[in-house]
């Protein structure tokens, strides 16, 4: 992509004065335009607001605690959810123990107590897609403002895949 951004289109988009006026909302906004920006225009940039990257990096810790918080509340939601899943088999057992139960009753105790567990393994294998999920998200956000910065500062950040056929 051209980098056709000058400074003034820049500021505009950003509705500042200059780049002293850049504000921490407006930092995201300047990093989406960094890889459109002329290399000497972002180092300007950059160079007049120089706590572009401490505060890349605050953006980043804010969202790490969001990550972080998102996980507690999953960890808690889940372990309460096994935690009832759990009461619900000490209670079957409890009733498959009585030994006036016919066969059919048994069975259909046994077969809660199946389906409870199920729905256990169903609820773990939830939370690990819920997890691998964040996980990707974060690496994504890591990956684009790396990507932002080296792109400031005119780096090369065009990945090239090679063709299988190339290879032999």
């Amino acid at each position: 992509m051209a980098r056709s951004l000058t400074e003034q289109k820049v500021l505009k988009k950003l509705g500042i004065d200059d780049f002293r006026h850049l504000t921490k909302d407006k930092v995201i906004t300047m990093a989406s335009m960094l890889d459109r920006m002329d290399p000497e225009v972002a180092k300007k940039a950059i160079e007049q607001f120089p706590e572009f990257a401490h505060t890349m990096k605050d953006i980043l810790q804010d969202y790490k605690q969001t990550l972080d918080k998102a996980l507690d509340e999953n960890s808690e939601s889940v372990k309460s959810y096994y935690s009832s899943c759990d009461a619900i088999i000490t209670s079957l057992q409890k009733e498959l123990d009585k030994e006036n139960l016919s066969f059919d009753e048994k069975r259909y105790i046994i077969d809660k107590m199946i389906e409870v567990n199920k729905m256990k393994g169903e609820k773990d294998s939830e939370n690990k897609k819920f997890i691998a999920t964040l996980a990707v998200i974060g690496a994504a956000a890591i990956g684009t403002v790396a990507g932002v910065l080296a792109s400031a500062i005119g780096g090369n950040t065009k990945i090239e895949m090679n063709d299988d056929e190339e290879l032999e």
